[in-house]
């Protein structure tokens, strides 16, 4: 499972190294977005060439009825033929690399297929051969004017770099050899080194060190590498498992000296021809982050333009039941790590309400502090729906691990080992812990455990079927809760 979902985003070698198998890291987030945004402009310039091939021969500007079919499936067969070639994978703004001969390959083989498949359905002869060659060099010449004009657009705008993999680094003092190597070969690797820290033995190496990570999640790496040795590993262990908030890659140096027979059987990864280890694969491989962002926005749309009469009802409830403002917001930790407000309607009492960003009372059985309409609301997660809002504005996800007050953070972060790693996501509104039942008061370590447990198999298993069925088993049974109070 976890190697067929490497493949987006890796390239298998044989390394010859260890038994477990061994990747290159290549791509990083930029491109994929490049990649995927030079798909949909190719699907638009094949349409506009088949226009204009109407234009030259039928003089009108949408082809005739008997020709809709192959204008809309050329696109189609094309990138197909462009990821069984890899044409996309070529495409480098900072050399001008455009993949000339797999889009020449992937045309050509588009209207041969399609030439093909109207001879086996006998239809070839209502084919005009004029506007099937207009349309193959109409559409050719726009591909590769729509390539050259990005490329140097890009280039113009001294923005042709930011499409290579960003790599942050952290390792001890002294410096390892292999750092040093990974450092020289940025430059003919065509990768950019975006955070760099050095953790030094003195007083303050906690303290800056914690800083570094603060710099490093807002670098937004695609590859963190670690070369940090046993001893500092002991000592910052609290402030080094912050590093599983950053959502990309994690991957450090093996010490087979120091005694880890279990790293012979590990993953490999290599990055610029050098060997490291695997600890962590990015959320979501290259694309699903723009996947899952869409689907929120029109998801998130659709149920708030549904929901909106019940939220309306809900909203002049609280402020006929009882004093105090409609909304609540509270801090809790996001994305990355980030801070952000989360909104609820009100269920306590304003006068009974004792949360600090500092402290946090979770929400017990019989709590006297929350209204009648709140027991209700809270039972039910109504309380949650202004939610909707914060993913709309992209601080939040339909579905993704619950966020917790900072204040609960703070507290198990120290408890619970891998905690952070929660926040290589977006939190969401409901999520696989929620629906298999782990929602509700924390009040025991094992409690949040599962909880965590539950949140990091999302992570490691995320697709869109995934989030469809969480949102379903929300609907039918995951909105009321024995735990929910």
């Amino acid at each position: 499972m976890i190697k067929r979902r490497l493949d987006r985003v890796l390239h298998p070698v044989n390394c010859g190294i260890g038994t477990g198998g061994c990747w290159v890291l290549t791509h990083s987030r930029n491109q994929a977005i490049l990649r995927d945004l030079f798909a949909l402009g190719d699907v638009v310039v094949l349409l506009l060439g088949a226009i204009v091939a109407s234009l030259l021969r039928f003089d009108t500007f949408f082809p005739p009825d008997g020709f809709l079919v192959p204008t809309f499936m050329a696109p189609l067969v094309y990138l197909m033929v462009m990821v069984m070639v890899r044409g996309y994978q070529t495409l480098n703004p900072e050399t001008m690399q455009i993949g000339l001969f797999r889009l020449l390959t992937a045309q050509l083989g588009t209207y041969a297929l399609l030439l093909v498949f109207a001879y086996f359905a006998k239809v070839s002869e209502d084919f005009s051969r004029l506007w099937t060659g207009y349309s193959l060099l109409t559409g050719t010449a726009l591909l590769i004017a729509l390539r050259i004009g990005v490329f140097v657009w890009l280039r113009r705008k001294g923005i042709a770099g930011h499409f290579r993999p960003r790599v942050a680094l952290i390792s001890s003092a002294p410096e390892p050899l292999i750092i040093s190597q990974l450092r020289a070969r940025a430059e003919s690797h065509s990768f950019t080194i975006v955070h760099n820290h050095r953790i030094v033995q003195d007083e303050q190496a906690g303290g800056s060190l914690r800083d570094a990570l603060l710099e490093m999640r807002s670098a937004k790496p695609d590859i963190v590498v670690m070369a940090v040795n046993s001893n500092d590993k002991i000592r910052y262990a609290d402030i080094l498992d912050d590093i599983g908030a950053i959502s990309s890659d994690l991957v450090e140096i093996s010490d087979l000296n120091e005694g880890q027979t279990g790293d012979v059987a590990s993953e490999w990864v290599i990055l610029a021809g050098l060997p490291f280890l695997r600890r962590a694969m990015r959320p979501f491989g290259e694309r699903g982050w723009w996947v899952k962002r869409l689907e929120d926005i029109l998801l998130g749309a659709v149920a708030l333009l549904l929901l909106s009469p019940i939220m309306l009802a809900i909203a002049l409830a609280v402020k006929l039941t009882s004093r105090g403002p409609i909304l609540f917001a509270q801090l809790r930790h996001g994305f990355n790590g980030e801070t952000i407000r989360v909104m609820k309607f009100r269920s306590m009492y304003v006068d009974k309400m004792t949360d600090t960003p500092e402290k946090v009372q979770q929400a017990r059985r019989n709590d006297p502090r929350i209204t009648a309409l709140g027991a209700f609301l809270r039972k039910t997660s109504l309380d949650e729906l202004p939610q909707l809002f914060n993913v709309l504005r992209g601080d939040m996800s339909l579905v993704g691990p619950r966020p917790h007050a900072t204040a609960h953070n703070e507290l198990y972060r120290t408890r619970i080992d891998g905690y952070f790693a929660r926040h290589r996501v977006k939190p969401g509104i409901t999520g696989w812990a929620q629906v298999n039942g782990w929602r509700g008061e924390t009040d025991t370590d094992e409690k949040m455990r599962q909880r965590v447990l539950h949140d990091m198999f999302y992570i490691q298993n995320w697709s869109p079927w995934l989030d469809i069925r969480i949102m379903f088993m929300t609907l039918v049974n995951g909105f009321v809760h024995r735990n929910a109070y």
